[in-house]
């Protein structure tokens, strides 16, 4: 059960580093976008997801995001096994999102505006601009504050035991019931959290060595 525990808590890890990642770029490039309706839309996204807890939203798609779908893929979803682990995704998603795309949104300021304009000059269109210019230097920039983001969202993968996910938390509450070795299993989750939390900090700090991240430089040449 522990192993078990073990492989969904990564699952969720993995899995939701990358969709946040991916749904907080298209939220922050919304944010900045000189369309005013896409500002006003991710500006709106942000507000909602970012001010509402992380675990109203692990409980929404659990219990209500079902019900507002056709009565059939409901029924579906309800009787699927591993639905906890998808509504725990789902989630941890949205809410992680709304953070990323703020960290992204600072860097994207933080740039001098005169990079997109030597962009446009070699003839890229926006979404070359974005794709080679900005974003490289946007994550450069914002390593640090969204390396940390990541660590919270991997300890925020242990909410998703309120809705029955067999992650680590939830398997070590199942262990204490039934075994009453409540000591042992929290001993070893405990450490399983420090060691992985920790091995996430080191590849943050190695990257940021390796890239010789230094924000001020930048700051002062957007100045």
């Amino acid at each position: 059960m522990m192993i078990t525990g073990v492989k969904i808590t990564l699952v969720l890890l993995v899995t939701t580093t990358i969709s946040s990642l991916l749904l907080g770029n298209v939220i922050a490039i919304m944010r900045v976008s000189r369309t005013r309706f896409l500002r006003v839309l991710g500006n709106l996204y942000v507000e909602i997801f970012r001010n509402i807890p992380g675990l109203f939203w692990v409980l929404f798609f659990y219990f209500v995001f079902p019900e507002l779908l056709p009565s059939g893929l409901s029924e579906k979803l309800n009787s699927y096994l591993y639905y906890p682990v998808i509504a725990g995704i789902l989630g941890l998603t949205v809410d992680n999102a709304s953070y990323v795309s703020d960290i992204l949104r600072s860097g994207r300021l933080a740039i001098p505006h005169g990079q997109r304009e030597v962009a446009i000059s070699t003839g890229l269109n926006r979404v070359q601009q974005w794709i080679y210019v900005l974003l490289p230097q946007i994550y450069r920039v914002t390593l640090p504050p969204l390396g940390t983001r990541m660590v919270h969202n991997f300890k925020n993968t242990s909410l998703c035991m309120a809705i029955t996910a067999p992650e680590l938390t939830w398997a070590t509450q199942q262990i204490e019931s039934l075994t009453f070795r409540g000591i042992e299993a929290t001993t070893i989750a405990t450490l399983f959290y420090i060691c992985l939390a920790a091995i996430m900090v080191s590849i943050i700090i190695l990257l940021e060595k390796y890239l010789k991240i230094d924000i001020s430089s930048i700051t002062h040449s957007r100045a």
